[in-house]
């Protein structure tokens, strides 16, 4: 089981379980990397996560999960 930590609205951190992802959107900057990654999970909760909060749990997940090429979907 892998864990991500995040911050909430309220300034506390929330501990994430990636195994409850159901699916990521991930918006990009043309010229800065990712700008806004959304995760949603199996129960309906959302979490979104800015800039460099962002590229980090993007990274994360990446590493966690693998990824998959535009060509292997």
């Amino acid at each position: 089981m892998t864990f991500i930590r995040v911050s909430s609205t309220r300034g506390d951190y929330v501990l994430i379980n990636l195994e409850q992802v159901a699916w990521a959107t991930v918006e990009e900057r043309a010229t800065s990397g990712t700008s806004r990654l959304t995760l949603h999970m199996v129960d309906g909760a959302t979490f979104q996560l800015r800039d460099a909060e962002a590229e980090a749990v993007l990274a994360g997940l990446q590493t966690s999960l693998g990824e998959i090429g535009a060509d292997s979907v």
